[in-house]
C-alpha cells in the first residue's frame, strides 16, 4: 500500500518578526524605547520561539509515521499536486495560503504560535499535532475529506480569477480613504451606492472582518453568502441593499478605475475598472478541511 503523503506548509521563519522596527534605521534597545515597547518586544519573542517548536514537532511526528512527506515553503497548484493532505502550520493567514491551491486536497491547520495567534480554522497545536494528524489520515482512509467549506469564486467580466475566497471578499477603492462608488445587483433588485466597500463572506468566515462591519454569525453549513456594505453614505434616499444572504450571485458594476477586489486579505488587489462587473458566487466545490 502507498504511503500517504503531506505536503506541509510552514508559516516562514522570516515572516515572524525577530524584534522591534527600526526607529531612524538603528534598531532600538528596550531602554532606548518607550516603556510600551518592552511588552511588545517580548510578545514577538515569544511568538517567533513557538513558531520554531511548532515547527520541529511537526517534523518529528511525520518522521515518526509512515508517510512520504514534501515541505513546501510557496504553495502553487504544482507543488501541491499529488498529497494526501495538506498541513498548514502558521495561524490562519497561513492556512488561507495552502487554501488557496488546494483544489480538492484536505487540509489540516496547526496553530505554530498559540500564545499570540487566534487560530480559527487550526485544529491543532504542537502538542496535539500527533493525535489530529492520525485521526485526520484515518478518516480520509475511510472515504471522509472532513468538513467542506464553501468558497467563493470570482470572476471580472468574462475572466474567472486563479483561486477562490474561502473567508471573505472586499470590493473596495484601492484607497483605504478613498469612496467606492459602484452599483449593487443581488437578484432582482439593484441600488447605486457610495460606500467604503462591500464585504462579501462565507459561513465560515462570517465572525470575522464582515462581523466587525455589522454582520451575523453563519451556521457553518449554510451555504448562502453574506454580504455587508461598509459606511454607506446615505444621499437622501433609503438604501435597501445594505446586508443580507443570498443563495445567488452577487454582482457589482464598477462606477471607479480605482475599485478592486481583494481575496482573504493575502493578496495582491485584483482591479475592476470603471464599467466592469465583477461576479461573485458558491464556487461548485469546496474547501475539503480538518477544523
Amino acid at each position: 500500500m502507498t504511503h500517504p503523503h503531506l505536503v506541509v506548509v510552514p508559516k516562514p521563519l522570516d515572516t515572524v518578526p525577530r524584534s522591534v522596527p527600526l526607529i531612524d534605521g538603528i534598531k532600538a534597545s528596550d531602554s532606548a524605547l518607550d516603556p510600551g515597547w518592552a511588552p511588545i518586544r517580548r510578545r514577538l519573542a515569544a511568538a517567533r520561539s513557538e513558531h520554531k517548536a511548532t515547527v520541529a514537532a511537526v517534523r518529528q511526528a511525520c518522521a515518526a509515521r509512515a508517510v512520504t512527506l514534501s515541505w513546501v515553503d510557496d504553495p502553487s497548484p504544482e507543488r501541491l499536486a499529488g498529497a494526501t493532505l495538506i498541513v498548514a502550520v502558521g495561524g490562519d493567514g497561513t492556512f488561507l495560503t495552502a487554501a488557496r491551491y488546494a483544489g480538492r486536497v484536505p487540509v489540516i491547520g496547526v496553530n505554530s504560535a498559540p500564545t499570540t495567534s487566534i487560530g480559527h480554522y487550526c485544529i491543532a497545536n504542537a502538542e496535539s499535532f500527533g493525535a489530529a494528524l492520525d485521526g485526520a489520515l484515518a478518516a480520509i482512509l475511510r472515504g471522509d475529506m472532513g468538513i467542506e467549506l464553501t468558497r467563493i469564486r470570482c470572476e471580472i467580466g468574462a475572466r474567472t480569477l486563479p483561486f477562490e475566497g474561502l473567508n471573505d471578499v472586499l470590493f473596495a477603492n484601492r484607497s483605504p480613504v478613498s469612496s467606492t462608488r459602484y452599483a449593487l445587483h443581488i437578484g432582482d433588485e439593484s441600488e447605486l451606492h457610495t460606500s467604503s466597500g462591500i464585504w462579501i463572506s462565507t459561513a465560515s468566515g462570517s465572525s470575522a472582518a464582515i462581523y466587525s462591519a455589522g454582520g451575523r454569525h453563519m451556521a457553518q453549513d449554510d451555504r448562502r453568502l453574506q454580504w455587508r456594505v461598509r459606511e454607506p453614505y446615505n444621499q437622501g434616499t433609503a438604501l435597501r441593499l445594505l446586508g443580507g444572504l443570498s443563495a445567488g450571485p452577487i454582482e457589482i458594476l464598477s462606477r471607479s478605475d480605482k475599485n478592486a477586489l481583494f481575496i482573504d486579505g493575502q493578496s495582491e488587489p485584483y482591479v475592476v475598472p470603471f464599467g466592469q462587473r465583477c461576479r461573485l458566487s458558491i464556487a461548485p466545490d469546496p474547501l475539503y478541511a480538518f477544523i
